[in-house]
């Protein structure tokens, strides 16, 4: 199959890439060298000046590029970067963002691109995003269960809530694929036990209880216990609730694509500073909660993994 349906609708629908703009692709060599090919192919559809660079493969997610890439980002009105690691809770991004529009794809597949996430019809994404936005816009707490054990309640407010709908006509930073609504959590204001079912490289099923907004016990995981012990309280942080809304997502076992389905909610530890929150660390991973319910308020949004406000 051709990766050239997702390359298309990233590059010409999520990005309104222009004839007289300057694209650049950021990638590593971990990376599937025919993803930023086929972005990159795709662009030249429209303008003769694209870019490939290959920066040193990241170490974790959240690591900076060095000050040339870094300074190099601002001269571009489009990057997209499939990288092996997450840019997009960095500096470097942060500072390009605010006159470039910047697609995020960390460890992208080529299934999204193919027939998954990446292919979706961002029209409809952008519509569930906002459906969602007014439910939860105004929320001061939140509850999450599921039936595999999951119970956690957060206060939230303090933040504001972003939508993630893939369109990104104007400078900022998204994900590629997208579709997801979140915000940070109020900081120490999360207790429960949360059961992550689809933890991307760190595995399934890994029991995390938390206590005042830190994830004080990790079960099921040596990767991720060894990797935060590493770097300290703050990579315990409740960093993240998102709620994913793009029909065309599947669980694949790739968090960014694990994510987006739609009828699942996510949770990050390390990094809020996205949302403007005081954690800044080189650490922000998303653990997916299949089949969920989300109450917000009083108010019962998914139960059990289905949506049921009208939409």
């Amino acid at each position: 199959m051709s990766l050239l349906k997702g390359a298309k609708i990233a590059v010409r629908e999520c990005m309104n890439v222009k004839p007289n703009e300057k694209v650049l692709i950021i990638t590593d060599k971990k990376m599937d060298k025919s993803i930023p090919l086929a972005l990159y192919r795709e662009s030249l559809e429209i303008t003769d000046n694209v870019d490939i660079k290959i920066i040193k493969t990241p170490k974790h997610d959240g690591e900076e590029p060095n000050k040339k890439i870094a300074n190099l980002m601002k001269k571009y009105d489009v990057i997209f970067i499939p990288t092996s690691k997450s840019l997009t809770h960095t500096k470097a991004v942060r500072n390009a963002s605010k006159k470039t529009r910047i697609a995020s794809m960390p460890n992208i597949t080529k299934f999204s691109l193919e027939t998954g996430a990446m292919t979706a019809d961002y029209n409809k994404v952008n519509r569930l995003c906002k459906i969602m936005l007014r439910h939860v816009k105004k929320a001061k707490n939140i509850r999450i269960t599921s039936r595999n054990g999951t119970d956690l309640e957060l206060e939230v407010g303090k933040y504001r809530w972003f939508e993630d709908n893939g369109i990104y006509h104007n400078p900022g930073v998204g994900n590629l694929p997208a579709g997801e609504v979140f915000t940070a959590p109020n900081e120490g204001k999360a207790n429960g036990i949360l059961i992550i079912d689809k933890y991307g490289e760190y595995g399934d099923n890994i029991k995390i209880t938390i206590e005042d907004g830190y994830a004080v016990e990790i079960h099921g995981s040596e990767k991720l216990e060894k990797e935060i012990n590493k770097l300290g309280k703050k990579a315990r942080n409740i960093a993240e609730l998102g709620i994913g809304t793009n029909p065309k997502a599947k669980v694949i076992g790739n968090v960014l694509e694990d994510e987006k389905v739609y009828g699942t909610v996510h949770i990050a530890l390390g990094n809020n500073k996205f949302a403007g929150g005081r954690v800044n660390i080189p650490f922000h991973v998303d653990g997916i909660i299949l089949k969920p319910t989300l109450q917000v308020g009083r108010n019962t949004l998914i139960k059990n993994g289905k949506w049921l406000i009208k939409k």
